[in-house]
């Protein structure tokens, strides 16, 4: 995926700012694997925008590399103001509840030995937000919130379908009340019918 520079850019405060994104891969005989060549865009509190192209062109690559997940090879990255990439360890990892991702296989992405309750609740338990019952309560919230009922919260992923699965993602992409969230083809593993659901899931959130 290759950038068109930063004169597009807005003077506004922006929530997340990315300026020439580099993200190179080594590859056989020493050579690099252009992934991402000179992306920037911003976005804006309350905006959404999606990346547009063809399979394996980097808009993966792009949504990771903005989380650090791992680090671009060059390039600004920058949440509130707070460059990214010169963080590392604690810092950045105490940033991590301030930005999250929805992966694009539902039913990989969540550990089929928890519980959906601990699934969702990771991030609580990690970043130690709130004590035990508030925990217990944010969770019922987000859940009941996406579609699912908390008295199912005691099962495993695997007694749930794919667009269930999906909404529990979402349900712990949401948890930490993340300021911004990426979403990676959210839906493109899911029925044509469940699809508008999760769509329109993600629309009601945002507002």
């Amino acid at each position: 995926m290759a950038g068109t520079g930063t004169a597009h850019l807005r003077d506004d405060k922006a929530l997340l700012r990315v300026e020439n994104l580099v993200v190179e891969f080594p590859a056989r005989d020493g050579k690099k694997v252009h992934a991402v060549s000179g992306i920037s865009l911003d976005i804006l509190p309350g905006e959404t925008m999606g990346l547009v192209g063809e399979s394996g062109c980097g808009k993966s690559t792009t949504g990771r590399a903005i989380l650090q997940l791992p680090p671009p090879t060059a390039g600004s990255v920058q949440l509130d103001g707070i460059e990214l990439t010169e963080l590392s360890g604690e810092p950045l990892r105490r940033l991590r509840p301030r930005m999250q991702m929805i992966f694009q296989d539902p039913i990989s992405s969540l550990n089929p030995r928890r519980r959906v309750r601990d699934i969702v609740a990771e991030g609580l338990d990690i970043w130690k937000i709130g004590d035990k019952a508030s925990r217990q309560a944010k969770v019922a919230e987000v859940l009941e919130t996406v579609g699912i009922d908390p008295a199912n919260a005691g099962r495993r992923p695997h007694e749930f379908s794919g667009g269930q699965c999906q909404r529990i993602s979402i349900a712990r992409a949401v948890v930490t009340d993340p300021k911004l969230i990426i979403c990676d083809e959210p839906v493109s593993a899911l029925d044509v019918s469940v699809q508008a659901q999760i769509i329109n899931l993600l629309q009601d959130m945002k507002a």
